[in-house]
């Protein structure tokens, strides 16, 4: 994948494009994968970074993960799931803060889990420690090792009643893939409740979770030894969606329909921002050759 892109600008927006799947979304569904005991299947996969990074450091666990030539849909088998060297591992610190939600599922599956140091997108800074808070009331034992950290929990994890300072999205997401295959009843109150939040649910409902979400908002999760696989298709991503609206609305008009964004001219009557049940349509209100 290129790591630049070139835009040679000028002319207005036309033809087709298909909103890919949530970037906050898919690798999180990937993840999830391992809590399964048989192959998942998700589809509407961005080409990102993220999910590089978290298919290769599922194939170093021995997650056996097929991408589609044609559609990109990806299959995910964990059954043959196993220990990675810390080596391998650490070849991706700094890559992609994706790996410290691996912490839950690695433990259920093989017993123990190694994040290396992490890195991300520079939005400033974002610590873990809610991560390891949430794990450490699990009962998982937290350990800081050189390049990175080591998580195990020698009676397994167990459920809790966890409180959130803040509705911090990543915490959320370790609770939802830690607390599925814990013992007992899990209880998380002052969650986040974004759209990947709900979709991530979703998956893990259609691995058999039992999960209910309270309008607190408090999630309840009672814990299960096994899980299923999935076949499940990402929602688009809203942020995309956002920056195709975004361009209409400067120079052109583009109506999104079911996951794909098409030019289209809409009536000058028309208002400049206009949505409905079955499609949502943007449009700048303006001829699309018309200068700024």
């Amino acid at each position: 994948m290129s790591s630049v892109l070139t835009i040679r600008g000028g002319v207005p927006l036309t033809g087709r494009v298909t909103v890919r799947g949530a970037k906050n979304l898919v690798p999180k569904a990937m993840v999830a994968a391992l809590l399964g005991n048989e192959p998942s299947v998700l589809r509407n996969v961005p080409e990102i970074k993220d999910v590089e990074v978290v298919t290769s450091l599922l194939q170093l666990h021995g997650v056996t993960v097929d991408k589609d030539p044609v559609t990109g849909d990806l299959t995910l088998d964990p059954t043959n799931a196993k220990t990675a060297s810390h080596t391998a591992i650490d070849a991706h610190a700094g890559d992609s803060r994706i790996p410290i939600l691996l912490c839950g599922p690695l433990i259920h599956a093989i017993g123990e889990a190694f994040i290396p140091d992490l890195g991300g997108c520079k939005i400033g800074d974002r610590p873990i420690d809610y991560h390891l808070n949430v794990l450490r009331q699990f009962g998982a034992v937290v350990e800081k090792r050189p390049g990175g950290i080591h998580i195990s929990a020698p009676n397994g994890l167990k459920g809790a009643k966890i409180a959130l300072p803040y509705p911090s999205v990543g915490a959320t997401e370790q609770f939802l893939l830690s607390a599925t295959r814990a013992e007992g009843i899990t209880e998380l109150s002052g969650a986040a409740t974004e759209p990947e939040i709900v979709d991530l649910i979703a998956v893990l409902q259609k691995m058999g979770a039992i999960i209910s979400v309270q309008t607190d908002p408090t999630i309840r999760i009672e814990g299960l030894q096994d899980l299923g696989g999935y076949n499940h298709r990402a929602l688009s991503d809203r942020n995309e969606s956002a920056s195709w609206a975004s361009a209409a609305r400067m120079n052109g008009s583009i109506t999104s329909h079911d996951r794909s964004i098409s030019s289209a001219r809409m009536n000058s009557d028309a208002s400049p921002c206009r949505a409905s049940n079955s499609s949502r349509s943007y449009d700048s209100g303006r001829t699309p050759n018309a200068p700024l």
